[in-house]
């Protein structure tokens, strides 16, 4: 292992940019993940954090926020044999400044569950209008016992403030049922039902009985895999999903170092194989070299993980979703990815130095000099040949970097194309019927979230500015093989229904029915005339619709009455269309509706996606993603830039010999960088088409995910990856242009 230390040390520089390449790609891997995995904690302590015995909730909900039950099913429960107490909840997530995602949570202040909160300053609740804050909330907001604390609009007297070890609870507030239902406009329902026993081991008789009596229902014990469990387990893997990636290009920098090490060394190697080393011990050597490298730069990249993550977690936005996230099992993870990289970049390396024929490898010049092969002497030949001539010199190391970049290029280029492609879906959506506004309720964090109070559309019906309004209830739910069912609720006689073409059958009539998208009807194995479940209800299919867009298509449409009752949307929509009189002035139109309608925002139907905080919090992800890119590829690329010129060390001395300025040589060196990168930037936008049509294929999510790739987005692919090219390229450049030529005519 000396030995492999020894040659690392060599090359300082080279091996410090190395090493700070899968230290990036490590430290990715630890923040993301933490992120995932204090989300995923956040939400199984919430589900368990209670004294509950079982948990009832909506059967096909995906997450229990998104869950309704009828307050009347608890009342009955209680009366059941063996049940010693029930008591309901309400929760849901606001948006507040400085807070995207702030969890309110709405308990009855005798039931049970309140005792989960455990107050350290002030009094429980006693009254209407209360709230007690969770610990984090209290300090990031400056809230005393006391003081006034508005949600949507409506103010509450702090009565207290609590902790219970969770931050996603403890970064939150606690409503009295009352209030919380009004607030979430859940008027005679809550979210789920707590249920505490006589006697625990009768807990799975009750619960068969509970589901048998409600079969919409989902009664789960304590530590028992519920649906939101499948989310938990996105959560967990979203960070490893999007971090491999960094480490992968990471990966392809070591590659390319040891594939440069080698070369640089053909004549030491024949030299070692010449004196009795068998090949083994020389695999040996240059895989030691490849794993020290990737375990020093593992090492600094948890070092720099758990500085971001304590760094992300005195940020109020964000400090709740790193719940108990820094684990040994992360720790332990994130150093094997790097170590079987580690392996991995240095396996051909390792293998082509063992191939080296002695006496062919004593006669080599090393990595001093390199001469041109065909392919790179006629690329003298074309426009620009000088640095396509450069580049050719070593096609391996070439194809190597422009893989590696190309495939952080092509991640990020595939997610810019699904947010992109799901705002155009969004549009289309919401543009049906022909809107020029749409009004969605303000402040919310999930677009399945608004709730807007019918009302508020009959009286836009009747402004002498509006021609006509639609609504339109959004929701999830779950069918067999798919893990995400969008369900729209539609009147009938409004102009959304017309953005559904009917394919096969017939439009909505009656109550009871529903049409399906055709790869619903196709996922589902549903025609014409079949009965299926939605939300324990029964529905007949009438027709099959083709919108042309997947995240419709994927679903299913009902009339507007059965789609509140199913999401426990009584008498409220999720988005209004306003048809305007005179849609030039759809600006003015859309002020004077939020002054008069504070509770709710309208846009230009283009423009709303711009204000949802959905996609304000993807465009700040993708963001960091792109930052993260550009932090890993450009160490990449001035690690490439760096060992080339190295090893041009005597033709940039004889340039500069023969009258070359240091400017012109720094432009040389430059134009390779952003020449690579560019080429880099066409295999990027090879690879995110190839991921997004992968992405396509998984069968439970596949069919929901869009994908728009447009002339602005190529653009930005360009703009990434030249970015790479001149922050890569510029110190190799300044390196270059400031070679003493005497010593670099030196250099052997």
């Amino acid at each position: 292992m000396s030995i492999a230390f020894n040659n690392l040390w060599r090359r300082k520089l080279r091996t410090l940019l190395t090493t700070l390449g899968v230290a990036a790609g490590v430290a990715a891997v630890i923040v993301l993940s933490a992120f995932g995995e204090g989300l995923a904690n956040g939400f199984e302590r919430m589900s368990s954090s209670t004294a509950a015995d079982l948990t009832v909730q909506q059967g096909d909900a995906v997450m229990t926020i998104l869950s309704a039950v009828d307050e009347e099913v608890g009342q009955q429960i209680a009366q059941m044999s063996g049940v010693d107490d029930v008591t309901g909840t309400v929760v849901g997530i606001i948006q507040m400044e400085g807070s995207p995602y702030f969890f309110v949570a709405g308990h009855d202040p005798r039931g049970f569950t309140i005792e989960h909160f455990k107050l350290v300053a002030g009094q429980p609740l006693a009254g209407r209008r209360q709230v007690l804050l969770g610990k984090q909330s209290a300090a990031n907001l400056k809230k005393q016992p006391g003081d006034v604390f508005r949600i949507e609009g409506v103010g509450y007297r702090v009565a207290g403030i609590y902790e219970t070890g969770n931050n996603i609870e403890d970064s939150g507030a606690v409503l009295a049922l009352e209030d919380a239902q009004r607030a979430y406009a859940r008027r005679g329902q809550v979210s789920y039902l707590s249920i505490k026993l006589k006697d625990a081991s009768r807990a799975e008789a009750i619960k068969a009985a509970i589901e048998q009596r409600w079969p919409d229902l989902s009664a789960t014990r304590s530590g028992e895999p519920s649906r939101q469990d499948d989310v938990v387990r996105i959560y967990r893997s979203l960070g490893w999903f999007l971090g491999v990636f960094a480490i992968l290009v990471g990966g392809l920098g070591m590659m390319n170092t040891m594939l440069m090490s080698v070369l640089e060394r053909t004549r030491e190697i024949g030299v070692l194989r010449a004196v009795g080393w068998r090949r083994r011990r020389v695999i040996g050597m240059v895989l030691g070299e490849s794993l020290a490298l990737s375990l020093i730069g593992g090492l600094l990249g948890l070092v720099f993980g758990v500085a971001l993550v304590a760094l992300a977690a005195t940020v109020p936005a964000v400090q709740s979703m790193l719940d108990d996230s820094m684990r040994p099992a992360l720790f332990a993870q994130a150093l094997v990815v790097a170590l079987a990289l580690g392996a991995l970049g240095g396996l051909y390396p390792a293998w082509r130095a063992a191939q080296l024929a002695p006496v062919e490898a004593m006669r080599s010049e090393g990595g001093a000099s390199v001469r041109p092969g065909r392919l790179a002497r006629f690329a003298t030949r074309l426009p620009g040949g000088t640095v396509l001539r450069s580049l050719l010199r070593r096609p391996g190391r070439t194809l190597v970097t422009t893989a590696g970049i190309g495939i952080g290029v092509g991640f990020v280029v595939a997610l810019l194309a699904m947010t992109a492609g799901t705002k155009q879906a969004f549009t289309s959506l919401l543009s049906a019927g022909q809107a020029d506004l749409v009004v969605q309720q303000v402040n919310v964090s999930d677009a399945s979230l608004s709730s807007i109070d019918e009302r508020v559309a009959e009286q836009m019906r009747l402004l002498p500015e509006v021609a006509g309004v639609s609504k339109l209830v959004f929701g999830t739910s779950t069918a067999p093989g798919m893990a995400f069912f969008l369900v729209y609720g539609l009147d009938p006689r409004e102009g959304y229904i017309e953005h559904y073409r009917v394919r096969e059958g017939r439009a909505l009539q009656q109550p009871r029915e529903i049409m399906l998208g055709r790869f619903a009807a196709a996922s589902l194995k549903k025609q014409v005339g079949d009965v299926m479940r939605v939300s324990g209800q029964r529905f007949t299919v009438v027709g099959i619709y083709e919108t042309g867009q997947s995240y419709e298509d994927a679903g299913a449409v009902v009339s507007l009455k059965e789609a509140q009752r199913l999401f426990g949307k009584q008498r409220r929509v999720s988005f209004i269309g306003v048809t305007l009189r005179e849609p030039q002035r759809a600006d003015d139109i859309a002020r004077a509706l939020e002054q008069r309608f504070p509770e709710v925002i309208a846009s230009k139907t283009a423009n709303l996606t711009e204000r949802m905080q959905d996609f304000a919090s993807l465009n700040a992800m993708f963001g960091a993603l792109t930052t993260l890119t550009l932090l890993v590829g450009g160490i990449v690329m001035m690690n490439v830039m760096v060992m080339s010129v190295f090893e041009r060390r005597q033709e940039i001395g004889l340039l500069r010999a023969v009258g070359w300025r240091r400017m012109r040589v720094l432009r040389m060196v430059l134009a390779e960088s952003l020449a690579l990168s560019l080429f880099s930037a066409l295999a990027g936008l090879a690879i995110g088409i190839t991921l997004s049509w992968l992405f396509t294929l998984e069968p439970t999510t596949g069919a929901f995910l869009a994908f728009a790739y447009s002339p602005e987005l190529v653009l930005q692919a360009l703009v990434l990856a030249l970015s790479l090219g001149a922050l890569g390229g510029l110190y190799p450049a300044w390196r270059a242009a400031n070679l003493p030529p005497a010593e670099a005519l030196r250099y052997e």
